[in-house]
């Protein structure tokens, strides 16, 4: 899965536009050894390998601490696939005044994509699309001032950011004019299915975290 996620942002976001920055956080899911093959080696590439397990919030500030003259950054998680276009039109967002933005996530039916993209990107910017961390744009500076991801965090991780983003005063949209396609919550829905108390141990103890 990480293989075709990479393999996505390589055939769909041109190159010079970007920096790209591979965290492999957990060692029971690393990223294949022949990455070497989708053509993203170069001095604009970082893989990182790391020990411990740290996780993927963690790793998510890891990543976030390299290129850092660059303003603005992309988390994706490597269960989604970008789209044709997917960077530039959301930067549009950034360029217009937001600091953050969350593209909407399919699969959609083929009725609801055409009408989408008939439509202006002003003419979208009140409608809001499903929000979704597996992929979030935001600014270096915004990013500084939620600082960064909670790393205490599992499940609520997202949920807590987003919360931190609002105190924060960030500036945030989502929009259903940029469409990628993610396998939502695949290893927590394995987890509720297989071993629904392990599932409703680790919300707690995130809770907890938040609430203490």
């Amino acid at each position: 899965m990480s293989m075709l996620c990479l393999d996505h942002i390589r055939k769909f976001t041109d190159k010079g536009e970007y920096s790209l920055v591979v965290v492999d956080p957990i060692t029971k899911f690393t990223i294949r050894d022949d990455y070497h093959t989708l053509d993203l080696e170069g001095d604009d590439c970082c893989w990182l390998q790391t020990e411990n397990d740290p996780g993927y919030t963690k790793g998510m500030n890891i990543g976030a601490s390299f290129f850092v003259d660059h303003e603005i950054l992309v988390f994706i998680q490597n269960d989604v696939f970008v789209r044709e276009g997917w960077l530039r039109d959301l930067r549009w967002y950034i360029e217009n005044g937001w600091e953050a933005v969350w593209p909407d996530q399919v699969p959609r039916d083929r009725e609801y994509i055409l009408n989408t993209y008939k439509r202006d990107m002003d003419d979208l910017e009140s409608l809001k699309g499903g929000r979704d961390a597996g992929l979030l744009m935001i600014t270096r500076k915004a990013f500084e001032r939620t600082r960064g991801w909670n790393e205490k965090l599992g499940l609520l991780a997202e949920s807590d950011f987003f919360q931190r983003m609002g105190k924060a005063g960030v500036k945030y949209t989502d929009t259903n004019k940029v469409l990628i396609t993610h396998v939502m919550a695949a290893t927590n829905l394995e987890l509720m299915d297989k071993n629904p108390a392990e599932y409703d141990r680790r919300m707690k103890e995130d809770a907890n975290k938040l609430n203490g």
